[in-house]
């Protein structure tokens, strides 16, 4: 049986929801503290996870077969994107009855911009992140990273079949040429492909790294200094702005999830708990659900504010925010909002994603 990677899974359910703080906009609240405006690079940190995970599943098989494999990948994560695809299209749908019966307009008019009906088709077929035609942030904008890592997995299948014993030569060099590219700010491939191959095949090269190294034995004393320090780094990274910063943020984060790997320190223990086998577990689903979420959290906001005149949905900077009355009952509602957000990931999880796993092995 293939070992699992509990602290890693755990790392997955924790940047899961930073960027869903980083989604957030309450006034005087802690979406606000730096580290959560920062937050957007731990999408990074997924890419390099998949890689990881998919190098530990997948890079040593003989016998990989396309059909299987790409099933295998499209029943994990294309129900729940379709899914959420279609809820946005309703959500859309909202918007225009709103505005034909009401007047009642909110950031930007039913299908237009990044909703309007021609992003529809990219979106279906998983590639509105890898043209320059289509837009990555399109209806439920979280996708983009989906998009990227949907193409990944194959391009993964085929350096595995055919380049059987020179597959790290070719990790390492997509990896390596990606980074290249996003340190020149090369236009031949758009960025969101960049970062997703960059940190993807660095996954990979990564997994190889820990494989060939797997016997390594770390103090657990050592080990839980080395996973602070760890931790430490990445806070400061994703709190500072600087020039190297999509350099340097993933590579830590290689760096962090090859050591974590090796679950040798108390941190990773403590990852182990159940509380963070469940996020990590429902990431997914916490990921891809959040952002409808929010958008119907803000209309609500958006049309008390018209119905009461109250300042509830202020526009701060061309940002809409949301303010239920001071520093305290903001965060209470990040709270709420979290604990929803959570409660409505379990439920995507055992009818969506469960079921996807399930037709597969149909």
């Amino acid at each position: 049986m293939k070992k699992r990677f509990e602290a890693l899974d755990s790392f997955r359910g924790i940047c899961a929801i930073s960027v869903v703080i980083f989604h957030m906009h309450f006034v005087n609240s802690i979406t606000e503290l730096d580290f959560f405006r920062g937050s957007a690079i731990f999408v990074e940190f997924f890419f390099v996870l998949s890689g990881f995970v998919l190098a530990h599943g997948y890079g040593e098989k003989k016998d990989l077969n396309f059909n299987a494999f790409i099933k295998a990948r499209f029943f994990r994560i294309y129900p729940l994107h379709i899914f959420m695809l279609a809820i946005f299209i309703l959500l859309e749908l909202g918007k225009l009855f709103a505005y034909k019966l009401g007047g009642i307009s909110f950031n930007n008019l039913p299908f237009t911009n990044d909703t309007s009906v021609e992003q529809i088709l990219p979106n279906l077929l998983l590639i509105h992140s890898w043209t320059p035609f289509s837009d990555p942030l399109s209806f439920n904008y979280p996708s983009w990273s989906i998009s990227i890592e949907f193409y990944s997995y194959v391009l993964l299948f085929f350096t595995i079949a055919f380049f059987k014993t020179s597959k790290s030569i070719v990790w390492f060099c997509i990896s390596a040429i990606a980074f290249s590219l996003i340190y020149f700010k090369s236009d031949i491939l758009v960025e969101s492909v960049l970062k997703g191959l960059s940190c993807f095949f660095g996954g990979t090269v990564i997994y190889l790294l820990f494989k060939k190294h797997s016997y390594f034995k770390f103090r657990p004393a050592l080990a839980t200094v080395i996973e602070l320090f760890l931790l430490f780094l990445i806070v400061q990274v994703v709190i500072v702005n600087f020039k190297y910063k999509p350099i340097i943020a993933p590579i830590l984060f290689l760096l962090t999830v090859l050591f974590f790997a090796y679950e040798a320190g108390l941190v990773s223990k403590f990852l182990k708990l159940n509380v963070f086998q469940t996020i990590g577990k429902l990431s997914y689903s916490i990921y891809m659900t959040h952002a409808a979420i929010l958008f119907i959290l803000t209309s609500i906001g958006i049309i008390i504010q018209k119905i009461t005149g109250i300042n509830v949905a202020p526009t701060i900077s061309s940002q809409r925010y949301l303010d239920f009355g001071g520093a305290v009952i903001n965060n209470v509602f990040i709270l709420l909002t979290l604990t929803v957000i959570i409660y409505i990931s379990k439920i995507t999880y055992n009818t969506i994603e469960k079921k996807g796993l399930a037709l597969n092995k149909k």
